[in-house]
């Protein structure tokens, strides 16, 4: 399978991998990457069924697989253990390549994940899978029809025009559409429970401070099922706060990666 992935930063340099969010694709770092790119090699992967990487034929979407995916890319890097950043289901991601991997990743990043999964979340999933994918006669219209959920953000509109634009793709026939495979919606229920407490690595947990994917009380339980974690809120920022406030994020990041590194020279 074609995997995408997008490159800041001079080579050489302490390296991170950036995850992204369900039905999402790499340039929702642009903002956070571009500030941080003065003092790491960055890569940002597009996931399977995401925007520029291939769809999988079956479809195959679980965790495993994207797990897989940030491995392989791993491995054509040559990159041992990285720093690994993650938002949303990037950040369950992440965390799961951490628990089961632990000498792949040096640090990890876990920005406003959910915690929990219900009946009601897999009934609305397959719902979404379900319903065809839209297509449109020009990129501008599924542009505008370009929509965050949930819809909560204080993110510019160049910003979200932008990440609309990079997010469609032009079919066969000429029509245009959003580049996410719809069955990646099917993916299992997630249970961090069961992975947080086996990660070694230091982690830094992020969340937007409006956020109702990750309320207070969950950010608080998943730093306690951790082993070396630290706690950060991004203000006026909510589940997209990698949009909301990017300088905010990136700063959160680079601050707890100074404090670690002088932990270890102690």
């Amino acid at each position: 399978m074609r995997l995408a992935a997008w490159e800041w930063g001079a080579r050489g340099r302490p390296a991170i991998l950036l995850l992204h969010s369900l039905a999402a694709h790499s340039h929702w770092w642009d903002g956070a990457a571009a500030l941080m790119e003065d003092a790491f090699h960055i890569m940002a992967l597009d996931f399977r069924g995401h925007g520029q990487s291939g769809h999988a034929v079956p479809p195959a979407y679980h965790f495993d697989d994207y797990v897989a995916d940030a491995l392989a890319v791993l491995d054509v890097l040559g990159w041992q253990a990285p720093i690994v950043v993650g938002h949303s289901m990037g950040a369950y991601v992440g965390s799961t390549l951490a628990a089961r991997h632990p000498d792949r990743v040096a640090a990890l990043v876990i920005g406003d994940m959910l915690t929990g999964w219900t009946q009601t979340m897999s009934e609305r999933a397959r719902a979404m899978a379900e319903r065809p994918a839209l297509s449109f006669v020009s990129r501008d219209d599924a542009v505008g029809r370009f929509r965050l959920t949930p819809p909560e953000t204080r993110a510019p509109s160049d910003v979200l025009r932008h990440l609309a634009e990079t997010g469609v793709v032009e079919s066969r026939d000429g029509m245009f559409t959003f580049a996410f495979d719809r069955q990646g919606f099917l993916h299992p229920p997630l249970d961090p429970w069961a992975v947080l407490p086996r990660i070694q690595c230091p982690t830094l947990v992020v969340r937007g401070e409006g956020s109702v994917v990750m309320p207070r009380d969950a950010g608080e339980r998943v730093v306690a099922a951790l082993k070396r974690a630290s706690f950060v809120e991004v203000n006026d920022a909510w589940h997209h706060l990698i949009l909301d406030d990017p300088a905010a994020f990136s700063d959160a990041v680079r601050s707890w990666l100074a404090d670690i590194h002088k932990e270890d020279l102690r």
